[in-house]
């Protein structure tokens, strides 16, 4: 008998939870060391991010995109960091759990 895990793709256990807030400047935040993968959701406006190795700089109108509401699970490289800025003129937070 196949178990649920030989049929779906393993996203990993929630670890670290973190708020980002996005306001009118772009803010960095590194990621916790040995993270291969996050799940983010944007709370209260449209959201612009980086996510990358080393410090990012989000960009209010050309950086990834995540609408109000939306998930988003990524990989990532061990050691990311990302940048988070509002697309319009609301100030919002991204919610972000790291996979392990």
């Amino acid at each position: 008998m196949a178990s649920y895990t030989s049929n779906v793709e393993f996203l990993g256990k929630p670890q670290t939870a973190r708020q980002l807030a996005a306001g009118a400047s772009s803010a960095n935040t590194a990621l916790s060391s040995g993270i291969y993968r996050i799940s983010m959701r944007a709370v209260g406006a449209d959201i612009r991010f980086e996510l990358g190795m080393g410090a990012q700089t989000a960009n209010a109108t050309t950086s990834n995109f995540i609408a109000d509401g939306e998930r988003l699970d990524f990989a990532c490289a061990s050691g990311s960091q990302i940048a988070v800025i509002r697309d319009g003129s609301d100030d919002g937070v991204l919610e972000l759990t790291e996979l392990g």
